[in-house]
């Protein structure tokens, strides 16, 4: 789950959110020697001090890795299904080539900033029920989530796919995707949102019905 690929929003950075602490080493700062002290919440893990209160490759101790999915607080935990009923568009939406797929990007500000992805591409049929357990994971169509996008880090806490589902699009193009998630299985995921592998000790979630709209410049 950790250190996971992802897209600009800044998405190009991931992994966990880590902050300063006043007058200490940053964390994950590579220590002077070997007997030097980090100062807390950071701990020596590896040569280098790691915040263990928000590190998923460190939580709580040195190499405790969290699954797929999981959110570290000091302790690996699954977060409360935060994907919203309704994703209108916002002057924050993004649109990212990535091959031939086009990736429409929503920061959804729910408890923190929690990305929706939605991928696609010239050939996905509109006005149509898309079954996403049939779609191979990696492949357009698909609709994703990232937990806990950090501004400052530009890292994201954990990343989801929607493994489970129908997809409905009404309108797609490369400033505008309109359509309709229904009976959505969002699983944690490792290795991103491009090249995701479904972790079997991840989270997961269900989302009965989405909404959503990413884009504010219509579709010719």
């Amino acid at each position: 789950m950790v250190r996971t690929t992802c897209l600009a929003l800044a998405l190009a950075g991931c992994g966990d959110n880590l902050s300063v602490t006043p007058d200490a080493r940053p964390p994950d700062a590579a220590l002077p020697d070997a007997s030097a002290a980090c100062a807390l919440p950071t701990v020596a893990c590896g040569g280098t001090c790691v915040n263990v209160d928000s590190d998923e490759a460190n939580c709580g101790d040195c190499e405790v890795l969290c699954h797929g999915g999981e959110s570290c607080t000091g302790t690996c935990t699954c977060p409360a299904a935060f994907v919203p009923a309704t994703l209108e568009p916002s002057q924050f939406d993004q649109f990212q080539g990535a091959g031939a797929i086009t990736v429409a990007i929503s920061p959804n500000v729910n408890a923190g900033i929690n990305p929706i992805l939605v991928g696609f591409t010239a050939t996905t049929p509109l006005d149509t029920d898309i079954d996403l357990a049939t779609v191979p994971l990696g492949s357009a169509p698909f609709a994703a989530a990232g937990y806990g996008f950090d501004l400052n880090t530009m890292e994201i806490d954990a990343s989801y796919s929607v493994t489970a589902g129908t997809l409905r699009l009404t309108s797609a193009c490369g400033t505008e995707v309109e359509g309709t998630l229904t009976g959505a299985t969002f699983r944690g995921v490792t290795g991103g949102f491009m090249n995701p592998v479904v972790d079997p000790e991840g989270c997961t979630f269900t989302v009965a019905a989405l909404a959503f709209h990413i884009g504010n410049t219509a579709c010719p």
